[in-house]
C-alpha cells in the first residue's frame, strides 16, 4: 500500500500496487512525501519514489522513469496526450481548469504530465523521487 496525493488539487488515495485497489480520502495519513496521482473518468496514473528512483503506476503495471526515456506531451487546444513511448503508455486528457487559477497555479504546478515531461531530465526530479 502506498499513499498518493492528488497532483494539483486536494485529495489523497491509498493504492494497493498488488491488487490495483484504490481508496480515496480527503485527508492524508502519511506526513512525508510518498508520491502523487492523476485521475479522471478513464485513467488512474501515479508516480512515487522508490530506492531505485521514480516509478509510475498505470493500468496495474509499474514502470521505472529514467533520463533515457522518450517522454512527450502533445497539446492540441485543450486536449492533451502524454506519452512514454518506450513503454507504450499513452494518456489522453483535457487541460486542467486550474491553470492560472491563482499565483500558485502555473501549468507545472497543476498538470502532472506537464511536470513529468518538463522535469524528468533534471537531477532534482530524481532526488525527490528516490528514497534513501
Amino acid at each position: 500500500m502506498i499513499e498518493l496525493k492528488n497532483y494539483g488539487s486536494a485529495g489523497y488515495c491509498m493504492l494497493n500496487k498488488e491488487t490495483g485497489e484504490i481508496s480515496f480520502s480527503n485527508t492524508n495519513k502519511v506526513s512525508e512525501f510518498t508520491g502523487v496521482y492523476f485521475k479522471d473518468d478513464n485513467t488512474f496514473f501515479g508516480i512515487y519514489p522508490t530506492k531505485k528512483g521514480p516509478v509510475v503506476y498505470f493500468k496495474g503495471e509499474e514502470y521505472a522513469i529514467n533520463k533515457d526515456l522518450k517522454i512527450q506531451l502533445i497539446k492540441d487546444g485543450k486536449r492533451r496526450k502524454f506519452k512514454i513511448e518506450n513503454y507504450g503508455v499513452e494518456i489522453g486528457y483535457f487541460e486542467s481548469p486550474f491553470i492560472g487559477w491563482d499565483v500558485w497555479s502555473d501549468e507545472i504546478d497543476v498538470d502532472l504530465f506537464f511536470m513529468i515531461e518538463q522535469k524528468y531530465q533534471d537531477q532534482d526530479f530524481y532526488q525527490k523521487y528516490t528514497l534513501n
